[in-house]
């Protein structure tokens, strides 16, 4: 029974987390990454740690998933458009500066922001300072 309302709290906490999450620019653009980002940790945390850590991760996820403010038509946009992928050695995260021998490829309607593919994911990178500011996970084009 613990198990089920457990996990009953970290789907609530998916659904309304980002609700907590938006700004007024997310209101009036959307911004996906506190959905994506509490959904992949719930489902992260709750592989991992079972029930407390789908709702942990649910949570955690949601607030760094919305502090990167990446609209959902971008999102859309590079999922859409795949390219052929880099090789960048090390751990991507967010924050690391792409090397400028990358190419860095603009997100159509987003001119802050560009992205490119490695790894078998896409980065999205802010085109002021070639720094990583998310990146929505494994992307598959679903054309």
């Amino acid at each position: 029974m613990k198990t089920k309302i457990f996990v009953a709290a970290a789907a609530l906490l998916a659904l309304t987390a980002p609700v907590y999450a938006q700004d007024a620019a997310a209101a009036a653009g959307a911004t996906v990454g506190g959905t994506s980002g509490a959904v992949a940790g719930a489902v992260t945390g709750g592989l991992i740690f079972g029930p407390i850590g789908a709702i942990i991760g649910g949570f955690t996820g949601a607030t760094i998933g919305a502090n990167a403010g990446i609209a959902a038509t971008s999102v859309d946009y590079v999922r859409l458009h795949p390219t052929e992928p880099v090789v960048i050695e090390g751990r991507l995260d967010t924050g690391y500066r792409v090397p400028k021998t990358v190419k860095v490829h603009p997100i159509d309607g987003d001119p802050d922001h560009g992205y490119f593919y490695t790894n078998d994911r896409v980065y999205i990178v802010s085109m002021n300072d070639g720094a990583i500011v998310y990146s929505p996970g494994t992307v598959v084009a679903g054309k």
